[in-house]
């Protein structure tokens, strides 16, 4: 392995990869289609495009169009130019740091990157993930920079704020109060940008548009239903919604958006219990903080009503610096099994999607392939669990105001599954 263990070969393997990746996006274009919409929603005349994005999500498309004007070919070669750059940079970021474990977690993200297919550079949701990743690495040696830049995720997606849990330490530490000042004044400051930017209503858009939603076909929840449209099919409707995704109704669906709904809440709860634990116990350590981090962007994952192609990119980078900072079986196990179920998410979506919503009765590989593959995001959110029960039994770990990521988060003695 020691062949692979250098920078330039990393690189190497990189434009390997992302020149494969440029070349399933000719092979299969229609993921393009966002591109074309995030274009329509800049310069297009419809006041509600985009408006499911926080403002602050659409910020670096409002910085590519004044780069690339309203034409459409410049507009989509500059956001896939803009998208290679963001993946770079953290690739930059994982090499940065000393040990020779950053290897690792380079070759995680060469060949995630590579699993996860279009919807790697042609979504958005690489922007905040990369800086939950940044977040999680920044832990280890400036927390509260950390927090804010966990403040700038949730500005750009909202779903990272659950994360803001894991900041809470002791009551008495000064450090815990730094770091969560900083998450909360950040945030506040880019919800005020918003505010007076782009008044109150859109703010609050992207909050009223989740509440509506229905099953969309390839989350979890959607998985014992579109079995059953396959079995029986005319029992269920499967159509675009106006949520903007392909969603799932019929016999029992109704009480599994209920269901996911409740169990959104339960996520949020265990959240809130973290933190009041970390307050009262004082035990709070980066490591554990990251490991926490996993386990609930798993569980948003996994009981989410929706369950979109790119929602997998989310694990990416913060993986890759689990990857970096323990040796884990665990951690190990997990980036294996993300790399698989990206790769069976990129099989269903773009290039076998549509047999899942336009003739179910005749898309039982593809249906058995999603299947597969939200299976694996419960094994993963379940070995995450495990680590993290781990993480919390031990009581070493390093504190708060470390000054560099440590080449072994652990002792071996510590670093054990």
């Amino acid at each position: 392995m020691r062949r692979f263990s250098s920078v330039p070969v990393v690189w190497f393997g990189w434009v390997v990869a992302r020149l494969i990746l440029a070349g399933m996006i000719l092979v299969e274009p229609h993921p393009l289609g966002d591109v074309r919409y995030y274009h329509s929603g800049l310069f297009g005349t419809d006041p509600t495009a985009m408006t499911e994005y926080p403002d602050a999500g659409v910020w670096p498309l409002r910085l590519l169009s004044a780069l690339t004007g309203p034409e459409m070919t410049g507009f989509l070669i500059g956001f896939g130019v803009m998208m290679m750059l963001v993946d770079a940079a953290f690739l930059t970021l994982l090499l940065s740091v000393g040990g020779t474990r950053r290897f690792t977690a380079a070759w995680f993200w060469v060949c995630f990157g590579l699993a996860a297919g279009h919807v790697f550079w042609l979504r958005l949701d690489l922007f905040p993930a990369v800086l939950v990743g940044l977040f999680a690495a920044l832990l280890f040696t400036r927390p509260a920079v950390g927090a804010a830049v966990l403040a700038l995720a949730t500005a750009v997606k909202l779903w990272p704020g659950v994360l803001a849990a894991g900041l809470v330490g002791g009551l008495r530490r000064g450090a815990t109060w730094r770091r969560v000042l900083a998450f909360t004044f950040t945030l506040v400051a880019l919800a005020g940008v918003t505010w007076w930017t782009s008044g109150l209503p859109r703010l609050l858009n992207p909050l009223d548009y989740q509440g509506g939603r229905g099953i969309q076909i390839e989350s979890l929840a959607a998985t014992p239903f579109l079995l059953h449209a396959h079995n029986r099919p005319g029992e269920y409707w499967i159509g675009f919604a106006a949520s903007k995704s392909f969603e799932i109704s019929g016999p029992g669906t109704d009480v599994a958006v209920l269901a996911t709904d409740w169990a959104m809440v339960a996520v949020l709860l265990a959240t809130v219990a973290w933190a009041g634990w970390n307050l009262m116990a004082d035990r709070w350590r980066p490591l554990r903080t990251v490991a926490f981090s996993l386990l609930f962007v798993l569980l948003l994952i996994m009981t989410n009503k929706v369950f979109s192609p790119q929602y997998i990119v989310w694990l990416g980078p913060l993986l890759a610096v689990c990857l970096y900072v323990t040796r884990s079986r665990l951690v190990q196990v997990m980036a294996v099994l993300t790399v698989i179920a990206a790769v069976l998410g990129t099989w269903v979506y773009p290039f076998h999607y549509d047999a899942l919503w336009a003739d179910p009765a005749t898309a039982g590989t593809e249906i058995t392939v999603l299947a597969v593959r939200n299976g694996l995001i419960v094994v993963l959110t379940l070995l995450a669990a495990m680590w993290l029960v781990l993480q919390s039994r031990r009581g070493r770990g390093f504190r708060s105001g470390t000054r560099r990521i440590p080449a072994a988060a652990q002792s071996p003695r510590d670093e054990t599954p």
